[in-house]
């Protein structure tokens, strides 16, 4: 199971219009297996990402061609619940987008999403999540103030967290450590 595929992408292009971003990649990533994309700004690697969870969907006048599987599941098929997948493939942008809530908040919005109403669970669930960004340090004692009062490097931790406590099947980052100091970074 160790090295079996999470994810496979074969022979997947990616179109603006007519403009075709992505040119035949083919990938396989097993399951526990951390990989870095690599390559020159404006060659395709967050479009890339953004494949892999349909985030592309959103963006009028685009297009996929070629096969992606979750799981052995294609995640562009007709019948796809794509708020579901977005649950499993949780991503984490260069930018840090904290919503207008407070620190909790931020980090509970996905567990509340998903149904977790018991606060014992959510306020476990957050403190792990916090703590798995090497954030809760920093925040613990100001867990109910503006998740928008926090400097730039904690609100990108912020929503690591965020994507974090869901514990998603697949977290894609786009960059997460572009805003980070060395030392944040080397905690995360």
């Amino acid at each position: 199971m160790e090295n079996s595929p999470k994810l496979i992408a074969r022979h997947l292009d990616f179109y603006y219009g007519d403009f075709k971003a992505l040119d035949d990649i083919s990938i396989t990533i097993n399951i526990n297996q951390v990989t870095a994309l690599i390559g020159p700004s404006g060659c395709g690697k967050s479009t890339f990402l953004r494949c892999l969870n349909r985030m592309n969907d959103l963006i009028p006048g685009t297009r996929v061609k070629g096969d992606i599987q979750l799981d052995g599941e294609d995640i562009y098929a007709s019948n796809i619940d794509v708020v579901s997948l977005r649950r499993r493939v949780g991503m984490v942008f260069q930018k840090p987008n904290p919503f207008p809530k407070t620190i909790f908040e931020n980090v509970a919005y996905g567990l509340r999403v998903n149904g977790i109403k018991d606060k014992k669970q959510l306020k476990t669930r957050v403190e792990k999540a916090l703590n798995q960004s090497a954030l809760w340090d920093e925040v613990k004692d100001r867990i109910n103030d503006s998740a928008l009062g926090l400097s730039g490097g904690q609100q990108q931790r912020l929503c690591i967290a965020r994507a974090l406590a869901v514990e998603p099947d697949v977290l894609l980052m786009d960059e997460p450590a572009s805003a980070l100091d060395p030392i944040a970074t080397q905690k995360i």
